[in-house]
């Protein structure tokens, strides 16, 4: 249920920059560029910490379903 809701939130907000973009003149629009740099930077860490916890609890789960 949490999953879900964080889903919607994260959608909610894409929509909400989304349309922020397209209303807002330039000279407001410096501060979503800066808040998606962060964005730009913080991405591959967050890929490449999920690429090694998969890859440490793959077996794990693999049994897991075999067991239910």
């Amino acid at each position: 249920m949490l999953l879900r809701i964080f889903v919607a939130l994260a959608i909610l907000a894409a929509i909400l920059v989304g349309i922020l973009v397209l209303v807002l003149p330039r000279d407001q629009l410096v501060r979503l560029i800066m808040f998606r740099d962060f964005f730009d930077v913080s991405l591959p860490i967050l890929a490449f910490g999920a690429l090694v916890k998969y890859l440490c609890t793959f077996r794990c789960h693999h049994h897991c379903k075999k067991d239910i």
